[in-house]
């Protein structure tokens, strides 16, 4: 039977590590007639500069003597292959394109190529396309992570290549996929997917198609997580409980929702989402700055120092006249804002000559470790802000560390440090709590493979 090859590209083709590539490996073993090569913007990049994934089949075919057609399918507009919703629509017309010009040919699919999201996509297209398709997975060279690069040099790589060598125990590493419920089994790793990148929603769109084959316990886990995220703590922890999975590693109720707000920017920092981050720096850094005053120097700020404005709204102002009752209190408040102090809505801004008040020499907490921190939080929290407000567009993290002069990363371990400062007693000796979304993820894993 005549084999046709539909395959998305990533970094490990055409040869990396001195072996195929997930590409190269499977034509190795199949010999297809065709090969369809699904290229996104950067791949179509990186086949401009040396031709790497043609010469490399066309080497691969003079050396094996066989024949191999090869058809590009240009996506150049396709410049984040991390979003999976766009791709199986894609790969679904171009297959069932593929199927209609080559009647009575086996379809194979590469499973092993590309970003996790294209990798979920191929296996969804395979299992609901309305004719036969082989899906293929090509394990790595001793079971590990196999990561590309950008400089890649055909005579050097062939040459060094393992599989291009039997007598040095190169091997078949090509698995054809076939198991009872596959469509179950690839759902759930596109949820996976969807989990590891924190996008709970996703997950669960995907496994409510399959729901009958998910247990009931790991759907709700899943749902606490994504009301976790969207700080709906009660409704997680309603959902948690009837699951048995003890969610919050915090658990005082004065402090959790600062907490759990912390734990939220981390999500937005490690996926890239800076607009949401820097918009959640000011609130963070105002609740940060109060629990720190009212613990560590025994201040109520908002009982003895403020009012409400307007009645009801749930706003204060930190006001001039309740800080005369401390003159040397407000006279450094007119100090440090070069001028006598103005009745101001609470924040890290109005909270910060209080702390720099109490830690500094004379203060009820000296301390000049905490002086600095917040003094550069402020500082930071003030520039990102005021960039973000005057531009429209995306912040990137070049942009917060020009802005700054430090990486979102960095802010996020000066917050973590203060709340843990503050509230010493609330961490355990081993000290993950900040790790508490991953070892969630790991949890609803467990179950979901259970």
């Amino acid at each position: 039977m005549k084999r046709v090859l539909f395959s998305t590209l990533g970094m490990t083709d055409p040869i990396k590590n001195d072996f195929d590539g997930p590409l190269l490996h499977i034509l190795r073993y199949y010999q297809p007639e065709k090969v369809y090569l699904f290229m996104t913007k950067r791949v179509c990049e990186l086949a401009a500069l040396d031709d790497r994934y043609r010469n490399s089949i066309n080497r691969l075919c003079r050396q094996e003597d066989f024949p191999c057609e090869i058809i590009e399918l240009r996506y150049e507009e396709i410049d984040n292959p991390q979003l999976f919703d766009i791709f199986y629509p894609i790969f679904e017309k171009e297959l069932i394109a593929i199927y209609e010009a080559n009647p009575g040919s086996q379809i194979l699919v590469n499973l092993s190529s590309g970003t996790p999201q294209m990798k979920s996509a191929c296996q969804l297209v395979a299992l609901t396309a309305p004719f036969p398709v082989l899906p293929i997975q090509v394990t790595t060279p001793n079971e590990r992570e196999n990561y590309g690069i950008s400089n890649f040099e055909l005579e050097t790589f062939w040459q060094n290549n393992i599989d291009n060598h039997a007598e040095l125990g190169s091997k078949n590493r090509c698995l054809e996929v076939e198991s009872n419920n596959l469509r179950y089994l690839f759902l759930r790793e596109a949820a996976i997917s969807h989990l590891k990148s924190y996008d709970y929603n996703a997950a669960l769109d995907v496994l409510k198609t399959v729901q009958t084959f998910v247990s009931e316990d790991a759907l709700h886990l899943l749902e606490a997580a994504k009301h976790r995220k969207n700080m709906e703590l009660r409704q997680a922890q309603v959902l948690a409980n009837r699951v048995d999975y003890d969610l919050f590693p915090i658990k005082s109720s004065d402090v959790i929702d600062l907490f759990e707000y912390l734990l939220r920017l981390s999500l937005q920092q490690k996926t890239g989402e800076l607009i949401e981050f820097v918009r959640g720096i000011s609130p963070a850094l105002t609740s940060l700055f109060e629990n720190f005053l009212k613990v560590k120097c025994q201040r109520k700020v908002i009982q003895d120092y403020c009012y409400e404005a307007p009645r009801g709204s749930g706003y204060f102002k930190l006001s001039r006249s309740k800080l005369q009752k401390e003159a040397e209190l407000l006279a450094h408040y007119d100090r440090e804002f070069g001028s006598p102090y103005k009745d101001s809505y609470l924040s890290c801004a109005t909270l910060l000559p209080m702390i720099t008040f109490d830690c500094g020499p004379r203060g009820r907490n000296p301390d000049q470790n905490v002086v600095t921190r917040v003094q550069l939080m402020r500082a930071v929290e003030e520039r990102i802000r005021n960039y973000a407000a005057h531009n429209i567009g995306a912040v990137t993290e070049e942009q917060f560390v020009k802005e700054t002069g430090i990486s979102s990363g960095k802010l996020l371990q000066h917050m973590f440090w203060m709340f843990k400062y503050t509230f010493p007693q609330l961490f355990k000796e081993e000290g993950d709590e900040w790790n508490s979304y991953d070892k969630m993820n790991i949890e609803i894993i467990r179950r979901l493979k259970r």
